[in-house]
C-alpha cells in the first residue's frame, strides 16, 4: 500500500510515504482534474526515486518554508485576529470532533493505553491518517523552488484530495496555527505553481481542532493586518 523513501536533510530524517492505492482510487473517482492528479503522481514518483535537489535541501544558505512565522505580535492580538478571520469565514474552523483531530486523538489514546513514554510525534499521527483516511495520499512531501533568486525548500506534512480539491496540511500539536499560517500558505503556493494545481486549500490541525483556508489569505488579509500592526518582517513575500 505505501511506498517509502527516507531523506536526511540538514541531519533531520524525513520519511516520505505515498499511498498509491488511495491515489489510484481518487483517479478513478474524479474525472474533473485527472491531469492534476497525474502531475502529483509524477512528482511523487520523482521523490520516490530520489530525483530531488538534495543539495538545496542540505544547504543552510537558502531559507526553509518552516522558518516563515508571524512574529512580533502578542498572543492576545493573534487570538483576536484569528477569531475575526473565523467570524468572517476567511478561515473555516472545525472542532475536536472533526476528522483530522479525531485521527490525532486515536494515536494519543493508543500511546496512553500502551504506556508509551511522552506524546506521539509527527510520524505516528501522519502515518495513521495516511493509512486510514481514504482522502490522504502522501506525507512528508518535499517541495521546492529552484529559481536562482527565489530558492526555497520545505516538507509538506500531509496532502489530501477531497472531491476535486488538493489540500495541503500541516500538523501543529503545539497550537498557535495562525503564527504558522505563512508556512502552510507557502506550501500551498509552491504546490500550485510547481504542479499547476487550480483548486487548493490549506489546513492546520491538532487533536483539538482544524483550521482551513485559501492560501491567498496570506497575500491579502494577513498582509493588511501585519501592516496595520507595523510588522515589517514578512520574508515570505519575496517568494509568492
Amino acid at each position: 500500500m505505501l511506498k517509502k523513501k527516507i531523506f536526511i536533510h540538514q541531519n533531520i530524517p524525513y520519511s516520505f510515504n505515498w499511498n498509491k492505492t488511495h491515489h489510484r482510487e481518487k483517479y478513478l473517482q474524479i474525472a474533473s482534474n485527472r491531469e492534476e492528479l497525474n502531475r502529483l503522481k509524477d512528482h511523487f514518483k520523482n521523490v520516490l526515486e530520489g530525483l530531488i535537489p538534495n543539495n538545496l535541501f542540505n544547504t543552510r544558505q537558502f531559507p526553509r518554508v518552516s522558518q516563515f512565522k508571524i512574529r512580533g505580535i502578542k498572543n492576545a492580538f493573534i487570538r483576536s485576529f484569528s477569531k475575526n478571520l473565523i467570524r468572517s469565514n476567511k478561515i473555516q474552523y472545525y472542532d475536536s470532533n472533526s476528522k483530522l483531530p479525531k485521527y490525532a486523538q486515536k494515536v494519543y489514546e493508543n500511546y496512553q493505553f500502551n504506556n508509551f513514554p511522552g506524546a506521539p510525534g509527527h510520524e505516528p499521527v501522519l502515518k495513521n491518517i495516511l493509512i486510514k483516511d481514504k482522502d490522504a495520499i502522501a506525507i512528508e512531501v518535499p517541495i521546492w523552488n529552484d529559481q536562482k533568486k527565489n530558492i526555497i525548500t520545505g516538507h509538506i506534512d500531509l496532502i489530501q484530495i477531497q472531491n476535486d480539491v488538493v489540500k495541503v496540511i500541516d500538523y501543529k500539536p503545539e497550537g498557535n496555527f495562525l503564527r504558522s499560517l505563512p508556512q502552510v500558505s507557502m506550501y500551498g503556493f509552491l504546490i500550485k505553481s510547481k504542479l499547476n494545481i487550480k483548486k487548493l486549500r490549506c489546513i492546520s490541525f491538532n487533536k483539538e481542532g482544524a483550521w482551513e483556508y485559501d492560501p491567498n489569505i496570506l497575500k491579502i488579509d494577513v498582509k493588511d493586518y501585519l501592516i496595520s500592526q507595523r510588522i515589517d518582517e514578512r520574508p515570505w513575500e519575496n517568494f509568492i
